[in-house]
C-alpha cells in the first residue's frame, strides 16, 4: 500500500505548473524571439527538475532519471549550439528532453493520483500531465522533422525557432486549434496528430472533469478519506 503524499508534496505540484507554464508560454516564444537568451528555458527546467526531486518524488530511481536526463540535455544543448553538428546529437538532445519530460510527468503523476482526497493542489498536477502530453508530442514531431523527409510544410528548423514551432504546432493540434500555417504532409507525421487530437479531447472531458467534480463534491461533503484512484476508477 502507497503511502498518502504529504503537504509539501502537493504544493510542489502548484509550483510545477506555474514553472511549467512559465516555460512553454512565455520562455520559449521570448527565446525564439531572441528576447531572451536561449538558456533561460534551461534555468527554468533547472528549477523543475529542483522542485521535482526536492519536494514532490521520493523515489530515487526518479530522482536520478530526472538528474541525469537534465544534466546530458544540457551538456547536448551546449553542442548543439557551438555549431556544426551531426544528427545524432539532435536526436540525443531529443530523446534527453523526452526521458527528463517523462520522468518529471510520472513524479507529478504518483503525488496526483495517491491516496487522499482530491484538492487544488492534485488538480493542478493533472494539468501538469496534460501539458506534459504537449511537451512530449512536439518531441515526436521534431523527431519527425528530422528523420521523414517531406515532414512538415511551413515548419522552421532553423536554430533557436525549431523547439518553439514544434511546441506551437503540438499545443495547436492537442486542443484542435490549428491554424493551417504548419502542415503535417507525411503519413505518420499525420497519424501522431490525430493521435494527439484524441488524446487532447478525451483528457479534459474524463479524467480532468471528473476531478474537478469529485473536488467540488468534497469540499461542499466533507468527505476526504478515500482514494483518489480508487474514485478515478
Amino acid at each position: 500500500m502507497t503511502s498518502r503524499p504529504g503537504r509539501s508534496q502537493e504544493l510542489g505540484l502548484s509550483v510545477i505548473l506555474i514553472l511549467q507554464v512559465g516555460t512553454m508560454f512565455v520562455l520559449a516564444p521570448l527565446a525564439a524571439s531572441d528576447v531572451l537568451p536561449a538558456n533561460s528555458i534551461e534555468v527554468c527546467r533547472m528549477g523543475l527538475a529542483a522542485v521535482a526531486v526536492l519536494l514532490v518524488t521520493r523515489n530515487w530511481v526518479v530522482s536520478s532519471a530526472i538528474v541525469l536526463t537534465l544534466l546530458a540535455s544540457f551538456v547536448l544543448s551546449y553542442i548543439f549550439r557551438s555549431g556544426q553538428h551531426p544528427i545524432a546529437v539532435d536526436l540525443e538532445h531529443i530523446a534527453a528532453l523526452t526521458t527528463f519530460d517523462l520522468a518529471i510527468a510520472w513524479a507529478v503523476a504518483k503525488v496526483a493520483f495517491g491516496q487522499g482526497k482530491v484538492n487544488v493542489h492534485r488538480i493542478m498536477g493533472v494539468l501538469i500531465l496534460y501539458l506534459s502530453i504537449a511537451l512530449v508530442f512536439a518531441n515526436a514531431y521534431r523527431t519527425c522533422a528530422l528523420l521523414l523527409h517531406p515532414s512538415f510544410s511551413g515548419l522552421d528548423k532553423a536554430d533557436g525557432h525549431f523547439i518553439s514551432e514544434s511546441l506551437y504546432f503540438s499545443l495547436a493540434t492537442l486542443t484542435t486549434n490549428g491554424y493551417g500555417d504548419i502542415i503535417p504532409l507525411h503519413p505518420l507525421v499525420r497519424s501522431l496528430c490525430n493521435l494527439e487530437a484524441v488524446i487532447g479531447q478525451l483528457f479534459p472531458a474524463t479524467l480532468l472533469a471528473r476531478l474537478v467534480t469529485l473536488h467540488t463534491t468534497e469540499t461542499s461533503s466533507g468527505n476526504g478519506d478515500t482514494s483518489c484512484i480508487d474514485k478515478v476508477d
